[in-house]
């Protein structure tokens, strides 16, 4: 049985509640709230979509790929 599914839409405002609860980051933009979420085809059980990268590489937090990360191994990006 597949992870429940949720559009675009949905799993990037879970993304932004789940980061604004991180502290100092409330009212930050990030790249989900630049970019969202697009779809990519997965690898074998991995996932199907993930966050558009529209900032320097460097300023790359793990606290944020770790929530991203989570949701991935929750939900997969409606069709």
């Amino acid at each position: 049985m597949g992870k429940p599914t949720r559009t675009a839409k949905q799993l990037q405002q879970m993304l932004i509640q789940r980061i604004e609860a991180l502290p100092g980051l409330r009212g930050q933009q990030t790249d989900i709230h630049r970019g969202g979420v697009i779809g990519i085809s997965p690898d074998e059980g991995g996932p199907n979509w993930t966050v558009r990268i529209v900032t320097d590489r460097g300023a790359h937090r793990a606290d944020i790929a770790q929530i991203i990360r989570t949701l991935q191994g929750q939900f997969d990006l409606e069709d």
